[in-house]
């Protein structure tokens, strides 16, 4: 237990670490050589939280740029330019030419997966003036407190700065480097002086002098989880229930270690940044945390490894591979959870089919050997059936019988948080630039591809991390899914893809054979290359795994020509009857040639256009009439 003189000193510290590039927004505002920024960041504290907390933020550099009398002189300051190290890792350049460089507005935050030629954002000097007033007016009326509640000023200032625009500014002007923003940059800052000084406070410059633990967490069987009920309403219940465990995790973590150590929270999985002493108890208390939660139902799997300074520095990426690593091996010791025992002849929940029922939902009629029941629910499963938000399946069915169920994820998600793509573009994996990445993916999934769904009448399940699963009508299931995919594409700079699993069924089907066969499409479309789809049409009779298996995924771009082709079908003045035999004979690769010479019989013959006809001919060519007129057929007149 911390005295409350050292909490006082905690929370100074988090605070002078958290604001101590604040300067640069007007240092580059004016146009001033980037080592200026100190400079401004003590005019603009000393009005807002006065001299003491002025003084130490803003002695954070000991580069040849910066003269003596500003270098870190106290242990805190001291603290600070270390951890000032640390988040920008092996992005720190040893040396500053005096007076250089001199940042010139626009000033602009790239794409952290580019080398500096996609801008995501840009702010002129009055912009950057105008950012800065606002964020000065706001941190001192939160920092009036500091004095006699330094843990509550700060907590209001983080939260200030944390739905700031500095998430858009560079902490570095300079490319390719301007791609971590000063955010990310501050934040990681605050949480690696936080650690240092837990652990034992300052031990010299020598990097290798300190260590921190990478801590993770990762929910167990949550497809099981989520997927084990038919109504669509406990699929929305359950996948909100993995939100907000996820959420009351990071909550203890913010509250253990401060919310500036949290790198990642979503989808049932977390990343934070711990000192190496607090690490075994904040990982326990956060799994009972969740587990308590989902009531046992869900189990989370938590891991720490340490890393020194040395490794921070030199490149992030290892370490976090290395805590993956360590997670694997966690995940395949941890026990098999025992199901929980019945009496013989006891009646189970039809949903979770392991408790006892308790209720009978007598809107919900099941069909048990033709003879008709009400869906029998235990107390955990009428809990979250009412708690359970959404449409049902029916309600999505449009214009046709059939809804489709989306499964996507992103290809090789680790290999590009484990910093590989970085170094495409000559940059290192530091600390801030992964916990930029990873805003980046979450914000791309959580927003814009739920968005998406949306916007194409559909409703999401679950969207975490670089998963979704999401349901949509049947007839825009297809166009669904590349829009899906290419926004992903498009959010990730280009240099990431999403595959998809595609089960489109008859809406009165049971919810969990499109969820089945999703999953198996998805691994389908990532056997094979990976950024690719698989879908299947599912009868009303539902779909076999051989079935499943014959699915040939497809390469975006095949399935851009497939629609093409729908959407050709649909606006060609031939009859179904004649686009039918034509998609017969173009799927024989025996008859082939026939289906080319009664494409040409039909123009002969006027009963098709000569241009629709020379449309059939290219087609032809593509091997896509046979797929196309399935779908053609499916949602014909839509």
């Amino acid at each position: 237990m911390i005295s409350e003189a050292q909490t006082e000193k905690l929370y100074e510290l988090k605070t002078c670490s958290l604001l101590h590039d604040i300067g640069k927004l007007e240092c580059w505002a004016n146009r001033k050589p980037l080592s200026e920024h100190i400079n401004w960041t003590y005019r603009i504290l000393k009005e807002c939280l006065g001299e003491d907390i002025a003084s130490v933020s803003m002695r954070h550099h000991i580069e040849i740029a910066y003269s003596k009398e500003l270098h870190p002189q106290t242990e805190i300051e001291k603290i600070i330019c270390l951890a000032n190290n640390f988040s920008s890792g092996a992005d720190r350049r040893g040396e500053l030419e005096h007076g250089a460089p001199y940042p010139s507005p626009p000033i602009s935050l790239s794409h952290v997966l580019s080398n500096g030629n996609i801008v995501r954002s840009s702010f002129d000097a009055a912009q950057l003036a105008y950012l800065s007033k606002t964020l000065q007016g706001s941190i001192k009326e939160a920092g009036k407190s500091f004095a006699e509640h330094p843990k509550e000023a700060y907590l209001k200032i983080f939260e200030i700065l944390k739905v700031s625009e500095l998430r858009n500014i560079p902490a570095d002007p300079r490319k390719p480097i301007n791609d971590v923003s000063l955010w990310n940059h501050s934040k990681l800052t605050s949480a690696f002086a936080s650690c240092i000084w837990i652990d034992g406070g300052y031990r010299g410059d020598a990097y290798d002098n300190y260590s921190f633990a990478i801590l993770s967490g990762d929910a167990d069987r949550i497809s099981s989880y989520i997927n084990v009920s038919r109504r669509l309403r406990d699929l929305n219940a359950r996948s909100e229930k993995i939100k907000k465990a996820t959420d009351k995790a990071a909550g203890l973590l913010a509250e253990m270690l401060g919310p500036e150590c949290v790198i990642f929270a979503a989808g049932g999985s977390f990343l934070a940044l711990s000192p190496t002493g607090k690490a075994t108890d904040v990982l326990l208390k956060v799994k009972e945390e969740f587990e308590a939660f989902t009531e046992g139902q869900v189990t989370i799997t938590v891991s720490s490894v340490v890393a020194n300074g040395g490794e921070i520095m030199k490149d992030f990426g290892n370490v976090w591979e290395r805590s993956r690593n360590e997670m694997r091996i966690k995940k395949g010791e941890r026990e098999v959870p025992l199901l929980t025992c019945v009496e013989e002849g006891t009646d189970v929940c039809d949903v979770c089919h392991v408790q006892p029922w308790v209720f009978e939902d007598k809107s919900k009629m099941l069909p048990i050997d033709a003879a008709p029941r009400p869906e029998r629910l235990c107390e955990n499963c009428l809990r979250l059936r009412g708690e359970g938000k959404g449409v049902e399946l029916d309600a999505l069915k449009d214009k046709t019988s059939f809804v489709a169920l989306l499964k996507a994820d992103g290809d090789d998600m680790g290999k590009v948080l484990r910093g590989d793509k970085f170094k495409k573009s000559g940059k290192a994996n530091t600390a801030s630039r992964l916990s930029t990445l990873s805003d980046l993916i979450h914000l791309t999934c959580e927003s814009k591809l739920k968005a998406i769904v949306q916007a194409f009448g559909g409703e999401t399940v679950f969207a975490g991390g670089d998963d979704v699963l999401a349901f949509v009508p049947g007839e825009k299931a297809l166009k669904g899914a590349e829009a899906l995919a290419s926004c992903f594409r498009d959010e990730m700079a280009g240099e990431c893809s999403m595959s998809v699993g595609i089960a489109i069924f008859r809406y009165d089907l049971p919810v969990y054979v499109g969820l089945e066969a999703a999953d198996r499409l998805l691994k389908k479309a990532k056997e094979e290359n990976k950024n690719k789809v698989a879908y299947s049409v599912i009868g009303g009779s539902g779909v076999t795994s051989s079935e499943l298996e014959k699915v040939k995924p497809r390469k975006w771009e095949e399935l851009n020509w497939l629609l093409n082709v729908v959407e050709f079908m649909g606006k060609s003045g031939a009859a179904a009857s004649q686009i039918r035999k034509i998609a017969k004979l173009a799927g024989d690769d025996r008859a082939r040639e026939k289906a080319e010479v009664f494409v040409k019989y039909l123009m002969g013959r006027e009963v098709i256009s000569w241009r629709d006809g020379e449309k059939f001919l290219d087609y032809l060519d593509t091997g896509l009439l046979s797929d196309a007129f399935v779908i053609y057929n499916l949602f014909r007149g839509m």
